[in-house]
């Protein structure tokens, strides 16, 4: 069996969803952010909550397997690919040649699943992510901060941006040395939720994967909702019809 799951994605791919139906499982850990060193983020946070020096990666790491992993060992993350630019800044991890396999072996599991998640609309996918830089609405829980104004220079940009990330994962982990053993599309992924925890039961070799699925816990809150809007159509037609 693995005790190690890597989701390396980029930002706006419906990687809440997929953490959330993970977790309800109960068996292949809880992949959030823990290696975005962004200052306030994920990993300042639980630095302060597990007591961990910041830069101490190896004291990290033992709370991170400690506060996180499900019963059965297994550790989950969600990772962008500058986490492991910022790791390395920190000289927490090398700065290059395989800085994912770097952090696996830290992690004394070299050998981890790796599933990659993409988006095939990058254009919704661009607005999105400006949509969210510009409120700081990152869910579909709490207050935006600001509005959001159209900026179609911006959501350019952006597109340009999320296309070089999924390239630099690409030559990360073909420096690591690893193949994904799922590549997940978000197009794809919401009809196919069930079979995807399924996929990633069996890749983690989890004894009984389908009994796993079967039971895991169903939320009594409302599901994660779609952020798309109205207001996003309109940004895509605006786009298109430019």
């Amino acid at each position: 069996m693995k005790r190690l799951l890597f989701i390396c994605t980029t930002p706006r791919t419906g990687s809440s969803m997929l953490r959330g139906d993970i977790r309800s499982t109960g068996a292949m850990g809880d992949p959030r952010e823990w290696f975005n060193m962004t200052a306030g983020r994920r990993y300042d946070i639980q630095a302060t909550e597990w007591e961990v020096p910041r830069g101490d990666l190896g004291s990290y790491l033992r709370a991170l397997k400690e506060h996180t992993a499900t019963e059965n060992g297994v550790v989950g993350v969600k990772i962008f690919e500058y986490h492991l630019q910022q790791l390395a800044s920190e000289g927490m991890i090398r700065s290059a040649g395989g800085r994912l396999r770097d952090l696996a072996e830290r992690l004394g599991e070299p050998d981890p699943v790796v599933v990659t998640l993409t988006r095939h609309n990058k254009l919704r996918q661009a607005i999105s992510f400006h949509k969210a830089r510009q409120t700081g609405k990152w869910g579909t829980q709490g207050k935006a901060r600001g509005a959001a104004k159209f900026d179609r220079k911006a959501i350019e940009k952006e597109m340009v941006e999320l296309v070089n990330r999924e390239n630099r994962w690409d030559r990360e982990l073909e420096t690591s040395g690893y193949v994904p053993h799922l590549r997940l599309v978000y197009e794809v992924l919401v009809g196919e939720r069930e079979e995807t925890l399924l996929r990633l039961a069996r890749a983690l070799e989890l004894p009984d994967p389908e009994g796993i699925v079967a039971a895991r816990r169903r939320p009594e809150e409302q599901p994660l909702k779609r952020q798309a809007d109205d207001e996003t159509e309109s940004w895509v037609n605006r786009f298109i019809g430019w």
